[in-house]
């Protein structure tokens, strides 16, 4: 069977109809967000080299503006999943958030 392409996967999110991202002030969005988001990938098994670039494609406004900044260039190594998220959730999860619900 051949190795899924980029598009092949977007198209078989979109059919999923996944969350997009895009405003960062609200915690409790970005977890929900995260969560469906990984429970997307989970349904269509997806591969970890994809989950970068499906997520990236559901940003808007805000994230994708933080998005453009932080991705990597040509050369550089891509992202994983994890890496993406221990960035997004220093962007996007406040540290006082994030110790009040600890608590």
């Amino acid at each position: 069977m051949a190795q899924p392409t980029t598009l092949d996967m977007i198209c078989k999110l979109n059919k999923l109809k996944p969350p997009r991202f895009g405003e960062g002030t609200d915690p409790l969005a970005y977890e929900e967000w995260l969560r469906r988001m990984e429970n997307l990938f989970e349904v269509m098994d997806s591969p970890e080299d994809f989950k970068v670039r499906l997520a990236a494609h559901q940003f808007e406004k805000e994230a994708e503006f933080w998005w453009g900044i932080v991705k990597p260039r040509a050369g550089e190594l891509a992202l994983t999943w994890e890496q993406l998220k221990t960035m997004m959730n220093a962007q996007y999860y406040p540290r006082d958030v994030k110790r009040a619900k600890e608590q």
